[in-house]
């Protein structure tokens, strides 16, 4: 079956900044969530917006949430949850290719 892994260690810029921001809601080096691509056609524009969906869903629940009376918070999630899609996409697309793209 094929999945992409989003692994929160893998996104250190945005560890870091949540590190500065919210040191208690942190997720762990641990945290990841799994995304399940092989029921996807990822040529067709369906199969990319159910694939964007499908990581949308799986870094909020790597990165969590932050409280709306915390901008700085909410800004260190929303970096979060773009730095692991960015590297679950590089890696999906470093698969699909047998491995020849590094990852960004």
């Amino acid at each position: 079956m094929k999945q992409v892994s989003i692994i929160m260690a893998a996104a250190s810029i945005a560890a870091a900044s949540l590190a500065q921001a919210l040191p208690a809601a942190m997720p762990g080096p641990s945290a990841s969530a799994r995304v399940v691509t092989s029921d996807l056609d990822l040529t067709s524009r369906s199969g990319q917006a159910t694939l964007r969906h499908r990581l949308a869903i799986a870094a909020a629940e790597v990165c969590g949430e932050a409280s709306s009376a915390d901008p700085a918070g909410r800004r260190a999630i929303r970096d979060c949850r773009v730095a692991v899609t960015d590297r679950a996409l590089a890696e999906l697309a470093a698969r699909e290719s047998g491995g020849r793209l590094a990852a960004r």
